[in-house]
């Protein structure tokens, strides 16, 4: 019964995710200021209302988002059992990896803060206020022992600190960032296959279509394998020999997507066959789908369970990512079709 709590609550939450129906209204809607309107009679009320001018929302919808995705996660850490906290903490850990990488990223491109502030998930150790300290770094050295004294995330960036010193590239040091997060997070997955199995391999399915894209972006670009090798997550399904081979055995994106057994493709196969521009965006809703639909039914499927916890955080990840697409695709003149062939929920 130590889930009983935490799932009730979950539940609750649940109900409160924007349904298909109100995204159907939202992608008829012809302008991104009625989306917004809709987005008042949803959890995100709160959200909207700050933000003030919904002519704007195009803009500024990005600011609302990232605001409530970190405060839903915070959420779930707080009503998780408390032996089991902090697996939620390591879980989320990604929302802090992912803001890490955009500020050392802007850093070093001499970005302003307010450039990039949108996209940040204000999340308990690297949210908004954070950011700012970040930002004010003269150097992406300088961010890094920032965060390094600030985070609880020194080891980290340790190696984040030594990629860059060998090649003076922030995006090879949030590729270091990043690696040694879901290297350690393995631990955490280990841990929670023995608490809850599906939850785990929600995880490793998210680790996987990571990887999966990065292959089939080398292969659309004639890079060789040596190249991402360094770049590929651990702790997936598919570990780094698997992924070798794959890569090394096709000789297409199609060949590529269609041999990969982790993931049904053949429909995503077929439609970027047939588009003129071929953007690989196909094969990621096409996984996005997929783990969707394992999110939703531990979700709704698990009882008094930790994974209610983990299909949540998911799912209110894939709701962002779809109200995101709804209102920057109608703010750039895109057709209901084009719109919907972006978007999970109404696939």
């Amino acid at each position: 019964m130590k889930y009983a709590y935490s799932n009730t609550r979950v539940k609750a939450m649940e109900s409160k995710l924007v349904g298909r129906e109100t995204l159907e209204r939202m992608l008829a809607a012809k302008e991104p200021g009625s989306i917004a309107a809709m987005l008042l009679q949803t959890e995100y009320k709160t959200d909207v209302e700050k933000l003030g001018n919904v002519r704007e929302m195009s803009e500024l919808i990005d600011f609302g988002l990232s605001k409530n995705l970190g405060r839903e996660t915070s959420k779930l850490i707080s009503i998780a059992p408390k032996d089991q906290r902090a697996m939620m903490v390591a879980i989320a850990g990604r929302w802090d990896v992912s803001n890490i990488k955009i500020l050392l990223e802007a850093v070093a491109s001499k970005k302003s803060y307010e450039s990039v502030s949108r996209y940040i998930i204000d999340s308990k150790y690297t949210g908004q206020s954070v950011a700012k300290e970040v930002m004010a770094s003269k150097s992406v050295e300088d961010a890094i022992s920032w965060l390094s004294l600030h985070t609880p995330y020194p080891s980290l960036l340790e190696g984040a600190l030594s990629a860059y010193k060998r090649t003076r590239s922030a995006a090879d040091a949030s590729d270091a960032l990043e690696y040694e997060y879901y290297l350690r997070l393995g631990k955490t997955i280990n841990r929670l296959a023995g608490v809850d199995r599906g939850a785990a391999d929600l995880i490793k399915s998210r680790i996987d279509m990571r990887n999966v894209l990065l292959l089939l972006e080398a292969k659309k670009h004639g890079a060789d394998f040596a190249s991402i090798s360094g770049r590929l997550l651990p702790n997936g399904r598919m570990q780094a020999g698997a992924l070798e081979k794959l890569f090394r055995d096709a000789r297409s994106v199609e060949g590529l997507a269609e041999s990969v057994k982790i993931f049904d493709l053949k429909n995503a196969v077929a439609e970027y066959g047939s588009g003129k521009t071929r953007p690989l965006m196909v094969f990621e809703i096409a996984m996005l789908n997929e783990i969707f639909r394992k999110a939703l039914s531990g979700i709704r499927h698990s009882v008094l369970s930790f994974g209610a916890l983990v299909a949540f955080l998911y799912l209110k990840e894939v709701e962002a990512f779809t109200i995101r697409i709804l209102i920057k695709g109608r703010s750039y003149g895109l057709s209901d079709a084009e719109i919907r062939g972006m978007i999970s929920w109404l696939k």
